[in-house]
């Protein structure tokens, strides 16, 4: 064991000094490589929202689970894969106003998410880059996997892409509905579609259950020029379309820094 090895290599360094001497030189280096095998404590509950039950843990550095739960075997499988990293101490009242943040912001509140994010339980460095250009996306705006997975640096890894989003430990917060297929459809979600639908209409958008895709009337914004067109603007036939993010109205565009086309003027 490592600790084990310590102890005896400050032994053998310190063998002619005290007793005292010794024991307060390895509790130094035993506190310091235990700092390293503790894991961090989380805070850990289940929280009602208008999406369903939830189940919340906050480390110390911000929300670090916000899984929609399923079932009571969902609920242990959760929390055991959780212990692999973190040590969980059930505490409602810490992770309260997760609950209250997301009832707010499905009630129209546009800044009502507010925790910090803790993206500990990525599995990858890819994954994090890609949850955290996935932050980058303003409320009432969406982007396809292509044009989310060439921020990220894997312009064809459409794929790899949906992976990391299937299996962001955070969604809402880290807001993995706003990925759409290229062709416009919404889409799949971890949440399930009824719960996607349910956050894009409270970012502005208009969508019919019938039929999934976005409406027309979206406006498009580039991501580098920060202009938005109408879909039929001339200027967004030779756009690459990975720069492009779909606005579900000129006032959302407006809110998210960006101008209009003086071309074709969107509303």
């Amino acid at each position: 064991m490592k600790i084990e090895k310590i102890v005896r290599s400050i032994g053998s360094e310190f063998l002619d000094e005290g007793v005292e001497e010794l024991l307060h030189r390895s509790r130094d280096r035993v506190d310091n490589e235990l700092k390293h095998i503790r894991r961090p404590e989380a805070a850990v509950g289940i929280v009602k929202s208008p999406l369903g039950d939830l189940l919340v843990a906050m480390s110390a550095r911000g929300i670090v689970l916000n899984h929609y739960l399923l079932d009571a075997s969902d609920l242990a499988g959760t929390i055991a894969k959780l212990r692999l990293a973190l040590d969980p101490v059930e505490d409602p009242r810490t992770i309260k106003e997760v609950g209250e943040e997301v009832r707010r912001y499905l009630a129209g509140e546009p800044k009502a998410l507010r925790q910090s994010i803790d993206l500990t339980l990525a599995a990858s460095p890819f994954q994090q880059k890609v949850l955290r250009k996935l932050q980058e996306i303003p409320r009432g705006a969406v982007v396809s996997y292509q044009a989310l997975g060439a921020a990220a640096g894997a312009p064809r890894g459409a794929r790899p892409v949906g992976n990391a989003l299937h299996n962001n430990p955070v969604p809402i917060y880290v807001p993995c509905h706003r990925v759409i297929s290229s062709d416009g459809r919404i889409g799949g979600y971890g949440g399930g579609a009824s719960r996607k639908l349910q956050l894009l209409r409270c970012e502005g958008f208009t969508l019919d259950d019938a039929d999934v895709r976005l409406p027309d009337k979206v406006v498009w914004g580039h991501t580098g020029t920060r202009i938005f067109c109408r879909g039929n603007c001339r200027t967004t036939a030779r756009v690459n379309r990975a720069r492009i993010m779909f606005v579900a109205n000129p006032e959302e565009a407006r809110r998210a820094g960006m101008r209009p086309c003086k071309i074709c003027r969107p509303a």
